[in-house]
């Protein structure tokens, strides 16, 4: 069957591992573009705080892309828990801010101050444990405290977390 659709020039049949060969290749192309295609979809809601090594998941692989760094979630119940919170620290936190949520309006900025803020603010009130020094070891931690404590990601109080995300403060880029 192989054959037919992978001819090989100045042969008459195919040896069996010259099939195998073939099969072995066409299995890893399309196990590349199943990962490909499954990781763009869970790409980490809190990227922006993985690329300082401060902050860390277990569930996060980090991918290269040509515009930089990306990290996808390997695990999409908690893709679908960090997007939750994502989204209630981004309904309190962009009135204080005076900015919509638009791609095209809202600064980078001030979605970096969203995140980091708000996981600092989040490990503030489940006094959870699992810190570094500056950051977060582990996010998915974290968010599994707040699960615990809060009993599910829509009841965490994050209009609690405005002061820290708004009070957090970007590091300075060094001039060159």
């Amino acid at each position: 069957m192989l054959k037919s659709y992978f001819p090989l020039p100045g042969r008459e049949g195919v040896q069996p591992g010259e099939i195998q060969a073939v099969g072995k290749i066409i299995l890893n192309i399309h196990f590349i573009q199943l990962s490909y295609f499954v990781m763009k979809d869970l790409i980490c809601p809190f990227g922006a705080t993985q690329a300082k090594e401060d902050f860390a998941c277990r569930h996060a692989e980090k991918i290269i892309r040509r515009g930089g760094a990306e990290f996808a979630c390997n695990s999409a119940d908690t893709h679908v828990e960090c997007s939750q919170l994502l989204r209630c620290l981004k309904d309190v936190a962009l009135p204080e801010f005076g900015v919509e949520d638009d791609p095209t309006q809202m600064p980078y900025s001030t979605l970096v101050k969203i995140q980091f803020g708000g996981l600092l603010g989040l490990q503030r009130i489940t006094a959870a444990t699992e810190s570094t020094a500056n950051g977060i070891a582990d996010i998915a931690s974290l968010i599994e405290s707040a699960k615990a404590r809060f009993a599910s990601i829509d009841a965490v109080p994050c209009e609690s977390l405005c002061a820290d995300i708004t009070n957090y403060k970007l590091s300075r880029r060094r001039r060159r």
